[in-house]
């Protein structure tokens, strides 16, 4: 079981560093760098392909991080746990939930709006929805990587907390 478990929270970080380190790379890098592209409708076409393409990285980095999380939680009762980290718990499967939902619809409206674009009808040609569909899908990005970031932190919480006892410690190997 330690293997798996171990195993698990590898496929957990690593989805969690795949999901935060592509999300900033694209507000910190990729988005700023577009703003070379003279032309508004290139801007677009470039952003978009690179968002299409890695928008499927992106959905597989939250099956790799929710997965192991979910079928750990569903073997633990939560009683051999202390209180504070039955807490952290609880607050990271929030986190979890709103990571997924937020992951989800960015993938999904985003690829709505590279539809757009391909339609000649992206923000750049003025199109009102995909004005919309572009200030939703950065909001809800943003709400998804300072998600997936709480959820980082409080992973490593976890991780500590579950050193203070034998009951936890024992538990903590079999968590993400």
């Amino acid at each position: 079981m330690t293997t798996l478990s171990t195993a698990g929270w590898v496929v957990h970080d690593v989805g969690l560093a795949t999901a935060i380190g592509g999300s900033l790379f694209g507000k910190a890098a990729l988005e700023p760098a577009l703003d070379e592209i003279s032309s508004p409708k290139e801007r677009d076409r470039v952003s978009a392909d690179a968002w299409r393409r890695y928008s499927w990285v992106q959905l597989a980095s939250h099956v790799a991080f929710a997965a192991p999380w979910f079928i750990g939680r569903s073997l633990r009762s939560g009683r051999e746990v202390s209180a504070r980290a039955g807490t952290l718990t609880r607050a990271k499967d929030i986190m979890m939930g709103v990571s997924l939902v937020t992951g989800v619809a960015c993938h999904f409206l985003g690829r709505k709006l590279g539809k757009n674009i391909d339609r000649g009808e992206g923000p750049a040609d003025g199109q009102k929805e995909s004005r919309v569909l572009e200030r939703v899908v950065a909001t809800l990005g943003s709400i998804n990587t300072l998600t997936n970031v709480g959820i980082l932190g409080t992973t490593a919480v976890l991780a500590m907390e579950g050193t203070k006892s034998v009951k936890g410690a024992k538990s903590a190997k079999k968590l993400p």
